[in-house]
């Protein structure tokens, strides 16, 4: 939910990653796996760069898709996404990794069937519960232009009791890196520890990240791979798994 893609820009250069890069040939695209990517509200694609680049890496096909909540409601948003996987993702075998907004795009999506060969979803810092911060910006008229009718939603208990829960294995990863201005609980600075659960996940883990730049962190993305290959996260060194 940050509001600037520079940062994130500035993260790949300095880790010499100023564009995804070309995916190792290790095996024929209609072997492997893909791993669509879907970013958070009021950023773009380039903040998850970084997290294509790791799981190219680890040998899978990614995709990133692009989308504007100023421009479209967010069935379209689901609509278009739905759409996307179906005309892009060319392996058998896929999975979804997104961050905060996105996985609302993701679950409004569930309302209809996804293409078929869905794997599992990886959460990254989710609203999954109504959000305390979009409440709070709720009447702001710059809130209301960036974030749009998904934006709204956030703040809508009715709106997140009808929205689906997906229907494949999914893990969530919440941050606790976060503040004590607007929030009491631990949170990541945006979203609370606690809201990012949901019921049904096979798994849940707290790192001591940010929700801005958590899909820049090497273990963060070492966890998702874990997860797409095992259904489980690593557990190790000093992240908290609850």
């Amino acid at each position: 939910m940050g509001f600037h893609a520079l940062p994130i820009l500035l993260a790949c250069l300095a880790a010499g990653v100023e564009q995804p890069a070309s995916q190792p040939e290790t095996a024929p695209e209609e072997t492997r796996e893909t791993v669509v990517l879907v970013h958070g509200l009021g950023r773009t694609r380039v903040s998850l760069w970084v997290m294509e680049w790791r799981l190219r890496q680890a040998g899978y096909v990614t995709l990133n898709f692009p989308y504007d909540t100023s421009r479209a409601s967010l069935d379209e948003l689901s609509g278009a996404l739905q759409k996307f996987i179906s005309e892009k993702v060319k392996t058998p075998k896929y999975h979804l990794v997104a961050h905060s907004l996105g996985n609302i795009i993701i679950r409004n999506g569930f309302k209809q069937p996804y293409r078929e060969g869905l794997g599992r979803v990886v959460m990254l810092a989710p609203p999954n519960q109504p959000a305390d911060l979009a409440r709070l910006l709720k009447e702001n008229p710059v809130f209301q232009w960036i974030s749009g009718d998904s934006g709204q939603k956030l703040s809508d208990g009715d709106f997140y009791h009808d929205l689906p829960v997906p229907s494949v294995e999914f893990g969530i990863i919440a941050g606790d890196k976060g503040q004590q201005v607007t929030f009491e609980s631990p949170n990541d600075g945006i979203v609370t520890v606690e809201s990012t659960k949901l019921a049904g996940m096979k798994d849940w883990l707290v790192v001591h990240h940010t929700h801005t730049f958590m899909m820049n962190s090497s273990d963060v993305g070492e966890f998702c791979v874990h997860f797409l290959k095992n259904g489980a996260f690593k557990k190790e060194s000093n992240t908290q798994a609850q």
